[in-house]
């Protein structure tokens, strides 16, 4: 009888996700809550995203998502997005060899960034113990990716490709800004590897958390591998929005764009703290600004304040050229703002101006000026 329950019980699970099979292919936007809701295995192939929509992936515990063929989001103006937005636990989210995500910032861009018309964000991803890979990400209208509290992710082998939107590209006044790619919020436990960048922002931005590694990155004509904490102004200490520790950004390569290196301090915002960052083993070529940009007073650039001091920095093996009007290293510390800094190798070459350091690192004579 128990034996004749079971097989009963087998088969009807069967004829049940057989039910659902089809709801697990994703061809159309409006299949899209189903599967979601009803399967663990989902392929989505050659979607269109309307107009003014999210694709919302709300994933049940341990679900696979394939992306094939062209995602494309349809124009919307103006509106803030995002076009993607991924929740859930023990994710696998990946693209197919072959596949894009099209956003269409060719019709956002307008060289103001920011400062323009609203632009949609495109991915906003919240999970836990998850992989996110094999993504190909084609012109978007604003930042790619925002990692936004989450524990224990990784995100490998994307490549994002703005090309479109640079200013010997572009039409004029068409222009990609703000185009970030990769931004870390109040997460911990991410890692961040083999991926290739092609953008008019930072290559990764990491604004608060904990246990942070970035390795083997190409970033190209971005704004460099970013640190910039402090955007909360609640006053409170130990302010977890403004806090950042444990961080390893090694084994990457930064060519053309403005800075290799740039770490920023919030001197409108609450108290915080950087400690415990290491970069290492960067190969650098023809960066038009800064090598190594450190500033405790921005964005305003007036008088730097120790709201947020840096200790425990590691700058380590930093090989190539910057620009000659560029600078190779900056460093702009409040007074007690910055502390036990060592950096060795430190070999930025062709710029024909002075590096300029109010602090002195230990290891090195780049701020022996």
């Amino acid at each position: 009888m128990f034996r004749t329950l079971h097989y009963i019980l087998v088969f009807s699970f069967i004829i049940f996700k057989q039910l659902f099979a089809d709801d697990c292919l994703v061809t159309k936007f409006e299949q899209v809550f189903d599967a979601t809701r009803n399967c663990d295995d989902i392929s989505i192939v050659n979607l269109t995203v309307p107009s003014g929509n999210t694709l919302k992936l709300n994933l049940t515990d341990g679900a696979r998502v394939v992306f094939k063929g062209k995602t494309t989001f349809e124009y919307s103006y103006p509106w803030r997005g995002p076009l993607v937005t991924i929740n859930g636990t023990r994710l696998t989210i990946e693209g197919e060899d072959g596949h894009i995500f099209d956003g269409q910032g060719q019709y956002y861009w307008d060289g103001l960034g920011d400062h323009g018309v609203l632009k949609p964000q495109f991915f906003t991803v919240q999970t836990f113990h998850s992989v996110m890979k094999n993504i190909y990400v084609l012109n978007s209208p604003h930042d790619v990716l925002q990692i936004t509290n989450s524990d224990n992710v990784t995100y490998f082998n994307w490549f994002i490709n703005d090309t479109a939107g640079n200013e010997d590209v572009a039409p004029k006044g068409k222009y990609g800004k703000n185009t970030d790619a990769f931004d870390i919020w109040n997460s911990t436990h991410v890692l961040i590897h083999d991926s290739v960048v092609y953008n008019q922002d930072d290559c990764v931005a990491i604004r608060c958390g904990s246990d942070i590694t970035v390795h083997d990155m190409e970033c190209y004509g971005t704004h460099g591998l970013s640190i910039s904490v402090g955007f909360s102004n609640d006053s409170i200490k130990d302010n977890p929005l403004n806090t950042l520790s444990n961080v390893h950004i090694s084994n990457s390569i930064v060519h053309g764009g403005e800075n290799v290196i740039h770490i920023k301090t919030h001197n409108e915002g609450g108290y915080g703290i950087i400690e415990n960052v290491t970069y290492e083993n960067l190969d650098v070529k023809d960066v038009k600004n800064y090598g190594i940009f450190i500033e405790q007073n921005y964005p305003s650039h007036g008088e730097p304040l120790d709201n947020v001091p840096i200790k425990n920095l590691k700058i380590l093996n930093i090989w190539g050229n910057v620009e000659p009007n560029a600078i190779a290293v900056s460093v702009v510390c409040a007074e007690d703002g910055c502390d036990n800094w060592h950096w060795q190798n430190i070999g930025l070459k062709g710029s024909k101006k002075n590096n300029k350091c109010n602090y002195k690192p230990i290891g090195t004579t780049v701020c022996d000026n």
